[in-house]
């Protein structure tokens, strides 16, 4: 085992204690931490370059090339690592099947508005979504869509919860989105910058693909169950997906990702 590794055996240490309290999404936790677990996940960590605070993995950690890999690496890059055995490991662990390592990484909020140039902008704004699952699976298909931006409104799920974190594959730690982001202040920056706002619809407005997504848009995807609710939404043009009768509505990570590589389709066009 590696000189650099500290041993950890008590429940109540103020490292384990940490990463339970980002894990419970507790309001005493660090803002600009979030947990890391899973072997894609933590490869994805070290190819953003993201900056680790402290890794704990358990003893069985690092019997394949992967695993070896990851431990090199952040030997290599002199991050603290701390080892505990199996029991306490799961005792920590997120996964119904612990995959034996967890990371702190230090991932500042995003703000709003971006100062980066959206003269192309296709700002994907994810409004009362409670799902993790479908909120990380909307990261993930943001960026592999082209995305310029991914805006969540008050009330959604958080992108930083450990679920979300692993259903994007770890393209959060390359995409974070802006969080919590008004509606208000969303809208006012849309009519500012030209950026056509869309809101989707189960049934109304006019199919996606009869909809101009190559110029400067905004997806706008609502609550899994009731949509878009807000009075303030009810003025924008609407899109919707046509479906055959019977069917009321998709899963939104999958109506999302319809919409978006339709816009994908019409950009790379050009």
């Amino acid at each position: 085992m590696m000189k650099t590794v500290t041993y950890l055996t008590s429940r109540e240490n103020p490292l384990l204690k940490k990463i339970r309290l980002l894990i419970s999404g507790s309001k005493r936790a660090s803002d600009e931490l979030v947990v890391a677990e899973g072997t894609r996940v933590l490869h994805e960590v070290n190819r953003s370059g993201r900056e680790i605070e402290a890794v704990v993995f358990s003893e069985s950690f690092g019997r394949d090339t992967h695993e070896r890999d990851l431990l090199e690496d952040w030997h290599n890059r002199g991050i603290r690592l701390y080892c505990v055995n199996r029991k306490l490991f799961v005792s920590l662990s997120c996964l119904q099947t612990p995959q034996g390592a967890i990371a702190l990484v230090k991932v500042p909020e995003v703000h709003f508005p971006p100062e980066t140039n959206q003269e192309d902008a296709l700002i994907l704004y994810i409004c009362g979504i409670q799902d993790p699952g479908n909120m990380g699976a909307l990261i993930r298909t943001a960026a592999a869509s082209g995305v310029t931006l991914v805006c969540t409104a008050k009330g959604s799920v958080s992108a930083r919860n450990p679920k979300s974190i692993r259903s994007s594959a770890g393209v959060f730690f390359h995409h974070t989105p802006a969080e919590q982001v008004d509606a208000d202040i969303f809208l006012q920056y849309c009519l500012d910058n030209s950026i056509q706002p869309y809101r989707t619809d189960t049934m109304r407005g006019v199919p996606y693909t009869e909809t101009n997504l190559n110029s400067p848009c905004a997806i706008l995807l609502g609550n899994e169950g009731s949509g878009m609710t807000e009075e303030k939404f009810s003025g924008l043009p609407a899109i919707h997906i046509p479906m055959v009768n019977g069917i009321e509505s998709l899963n939104v990570a999958l109506a999302g990702a319809v919409i978006l590589f339709e816009a994908c389709r019409q950009r790379c066009r050009q």
